[in-house]
């Protein structure tokens, strides 16, 4: 996420979010790492995991 959150932003969370299924492990990237938690712990982005099945 830049200064902005864009769609660019929940398209990118997707697609590392693949990488749990695939096991691709983000730890070489921390950058990428950590950005995907920036953007998970945002509270639509819950809203929107529960909804879908894919969170707790």
């Amino acid at each position: 996420m830049g200064a902005h959150y864009t769609i660019a932003d929940p398209y990118l969370f997707t697609v590392l979010n693949w990488t749990s299924a695939l096991d691709i492990d983000l730890k070489p990237w921390p950058a990428l790492q950590a950005y995907r938690e920036r953007v998970a712990a945002r509270a639509a982005v819950q809203e929107t995991l529960k909804a879908e099945g894919l969170a707790g």
